[in-house]
């Protein structure tokens, strides 16, 4: 079975708190004039709250939800073929292109999602780092080398 400690593995670990607040303050001195436009998958407040966190722009929500979506498509498309291969062979090809369709579509979806992700982390990580106080590297320096 699964261990409790593999489990939090799969979650992104959050960075040292003098750096989320630092992120914190940056984004609220910053606001609009350096966050992505709104979308309801690639910038929304989660992407804020995970970028403060993680240093990382996604959506945990939109992965899942997608990730699942092209899943159960995927199930559903089959379970559909199989019936109407059973009784109209000759529809078989048309099946195809909707079930490639269905499951294709989510994942597409989310290949851009990814996308525009590390677009937007890579942007705001230079425009932080690039204005961060001293104070923030040596913190992050000393927690990520475990000297403090």
């Amino acid at each position: 079975g699964e261990t409790d400690e593999s489990k939090t593995d799969e979650l992104p670990r959050s960075d040292p708190a003098v750096l989320v607040l630092a992120r914190t303050r940056f984004i609220l001195e910053h606001g609009e004039e350096i966050l992505p436009p709104y979308h309801i998958i690639n910038s929304n407040s989660e992407c804020i709250a995970v970028w403060c966190k993680t240093g990382r722009w996604s959506t945990l929500q939109a992965s899942v939800f997608l990730h699942s979506t092209a899943i159960g498509n995927a199930k559903s498309s089959t379970v559909a073929g199989i019936g109407v291969a059973a009784a109209n062979p000759f529809l078989i090809p048309l099946m195809a292109g909707i079930g490639i369709a269905a499951v294709g579509t989510p994942w597409l979806l989310l290949k851009m999602a990814n996308d525009k992700w590390t677009e937007a982390t890579m942007s705001l990580n230079d425009q932080f780092w690039m204005q961060a106080q001293p104070e923030v590297f040596v913190d992050c320096i000393e927690k990520w080398c475990k000297l403090g």
